[in-house]
């Protein structure tokens, strides 16, 4: 059976500062009953191993009781660490994460307290992880190991071998410094190397007998990961570039196999009548290149899911008591901006827009452009269709 493995980064949180990081920050993290629930969407879905991290993983207050339920849910647990908090503490807590977890992954870079600090590591790191490393030594948990590599650390490696090999260590994975995202783009000229000298170093390191296996990961394999964040957005990286494929707290089904299909067109549908909005759904699943993230029925619930799931586009009746499209795309874009708000298309049943509402049209298309696409008047059928053929000929 295949493996579906997800990195987890249950919180944006940490206690250090690498200037080589480039993961995400500020993200609010969610609550431990509604990441109850992520967790159970994501074991339904087929999910089979998680990486936990973050930020630091571990400063998210319930990690050991979402351990505990993913090790019920027959899923295999791996710690991504800094191993700060683990080292300094020995309590009820620290002990409840180690004993669920299958593979503890430290990260350290030189055994250099120098070196360390000039990557933004916290002060005598190298004797933080030597502690902790004899703390788990003889516990039922495999032992990672994760290195970036910079011109910082890379002709001091070999030291960092030698220590590590007075320890039973599973794996030793090499990552290059990527200039992606957060702090790592604005240090790139302070730290990138090549690929090339990645791999020439790690070869001359592949002669420790207590390293099991030593290896480097290419940037293209981390834009094979699956990423949850800390709000439950499902993220994939390709050619640099972040993509969401839905949100594992307000989807009970999603797609991990690589993605919801790139060329799908993702679609948000907001009506109060049951019926018309079945009627527009079904309409709209039978055009084989889109697919339904969410429906809604009132103003708020369509700002959430705009936001949460990050269709391409959507369908919004334009006047109830409960929904105003005009609204609507008008705060989508006073909150996303109008490059990350999804195209709008307002349906009027009733043909309530009309030169009285010049001014607000005009107000909101100031704030959206052209974000705000058609006006759509029953029957809906065919100019449905079209529009979506129109927006996947000419994605905007």
């Amino acid at each position: 059976m295949e493996r579906q493995k997800v990195c987890w980064k249950i919180t944006t949180r940490c206690n250090q500062n690498c200037k080589y990081c480039f993961g995400f920050s500020n993200i609010g993290e969610l609550n431990y009953d509604k990441n109850k629930r992520v967790l159970e969407h994501l074991a339904n879905n087929g999910v089979t191993d998680i990486t936990w991290t973050g930020g630091e993983a571990i400063l998210y207050p319930q990690l050991n009781e979402l351990l505990k339920k993913a090790k019920e849910n027959g899923i295999h647990n791996k710690l991504v660490t800094n191993g700060i908090y683990l080292s300094q503490n020995d309590n009820e807590y620290t002990k409840d994460i180690i004993d669920n977890l299958d593979c503890i992954n430290l990260s350290i870079d030189s055994i250099s307290n120098d070196i360390n600090l000039e990557l933004g590591k916290e002060n005598n790191h190298f004797e933080l992880i030597k502690q902790l490393l004899e703390k788990i030594k003889d516990k039922n948990v495999k032992i990672a190991i994760n290195t970036v590599v910079s011109k910082k650390n890379i002709e001091k490696l070999e030291e960092l071998g030698e220590f590590l090999n007075n320890y039973k260590i599973d794996d030793w994975k090499f990552l290059k410094f990527m200039p992606v995202r957060e702090r790592a783009l604005m240090n790139k000229e302070e730290f990138e190397i090549t690929e090339e000298q990645l791999e020439k170093k790690v070869n001359s390191l592949r002669k420790y007998e207590n390293i099991k296996n030593v290896r480097y990961k290419k940037q293209k394999s981390f834009e094979k990961s699956i990423v949850i964040l800390p709000n439950a957005d499902i993220i994939i990286t390709e050619n640099g570039i972040d993509r969401c494929l839905g949100n594992a707290l307000e989807q009970e089904k999603f797609n991990l196999k690589g993605s919801s299909p790139a060329d799908k067109v993702r679609i948000l549908v907001t009506y109060d009548n049951e019926k018309i909005t079945e009627d527009i759904v079904n309409m709209i699943k039978k055009i084989d290149y889109t697919e339904i993230v969410g429906v809604c029925t009132n103003e708020q619930d369509t700002l959430n899911k705009i936001i949460n799931l990050k269709p391409e586009m959507v369908f919004a009746k334009y006047e109830t008591d409960g929904i105003n499209g005009l609204e609507i795309a008008k705060k989508a874009g006073e909150t996303l901006g109008k490059w990350k708000m999804p195209v709008f298309n307002i349906l009027d049943s009733k043909n309530e827009i009309t030169e009285k509402n010049a001014d607000q049209l005009s107000d909101i298309v100031k704030t959206v452009g052209s974000k705000l696409n058609s006006l759509i008047r029953e029957p809906y059928n065919d100019r449905i269709s079209d529009i979506i053929k129109d927006y996947k000929e000419n994605k905007y």
